[in-house]
């Protein structure tokens, strides 16, 4: 009873960080962009980009599933296989979490640089497509809108999706941990996506503030007690039934 209490809790949180994070760089790219590349550009790609990490998310937490009918396996051990991938990538990106805080906050970086230079990439590139682009190199003038287009909307379709397959992955190993536990890994992302949505209709300054370093940090330090919790939980039930 415990341990699936901590199971619903950790997939609550690992996907209500992993959202968060991930889905304010996505947010900030969409209303930094949104003024060149036109509304139904920017919604495109990022509709897109949410439908395709959904079923990533599905993808991953079937096949995590399935790893509980692999021959041989004893009611004792079914979890085994899941806990211990579900904790291996679970600990990677608490890796890459930490990895950002330590570059954020003792490295200097500047997050707002990064995505600043984010943002102008995806409006070039798009504004190279639809000729919009000025000779020599230099963008277009901020008022001029590139036109709606499947073609257009890719490049915030890529950058959506490139940041819904990391929290995709966390998502589909959490949600693979209990039946119930997909409940509450959609609870907690749509917590987050309100939380974000509400920010992001006051001000995009909003977003901006809050210190990634911070961020990064809360997530990581989240994603490495899950992660070791899963990890341990799935060599602790190995090497005890294997011992029996």
């Amino acid at each position: 009873m415990v341990a699936l209490t901590v199971t619903l809790i950790g997939a609550f949180l690992l996907a209500f960080k992993s959202v968060l994070v991930e889905g304010s760089e996505v947010a900030i790219l969409a209303l930094a962009t949104i003024k060149q590349l036109g509304r139904k550009n920017v919604l495109t790609g990022v509709g897109l980009g949410g439908l395709g990490s959904i079923l990533i998310f599905l993808v991953v937490r079937e096949l995590l599933s399935i790893l509980s009918l692999i021959p041989g396996l004893t009611p004792e051990t079914q979890s085994v296989p899941a806990d211990l991938i579900t904790g291996a990538i679970i600990l990677y990106f608490s890796y890459r979490f930490l990895r950002g805080f330590v570059k954020y906050y003792f490295g200097g970086k500047s997050f707002r640089a990064k995505m600043e230079k984010m943002s102008a990439g995806v409006v070039e590139e798009d504004l190279k497509k639809s000729g919009a682009a000025m000779s020599g190199g230099g963008l277009a003038p901020q008022h001029q809108v590139v036109g709606f287009s499947f073609a257009n909307s890719l490049p915030v379709l890529s950058i959506t999706l490139t940041e819904g397959l990391e929290a995709s992955l966390v998502l589909g190993a959490a949600g693979s941990l209990a039946s119930q536990a997909t409940l509450y890994v959609g609870l907690g992302a749509l917590v987050s996506i309100l939380i974000l949505l509400v920010v992001c209709a006051v001000s995009y300054d909003y977003l901006m503030r809050v210190p990634r370093w911070l961020l990064d940090l809360i997530a990581g330090v989240v994603l490495l007690s899950f992660g070791l919790f899963f990890l341990g939980s799935g060599l602790f039930s190995l090497i005890f039934n294997v011992a029996l």
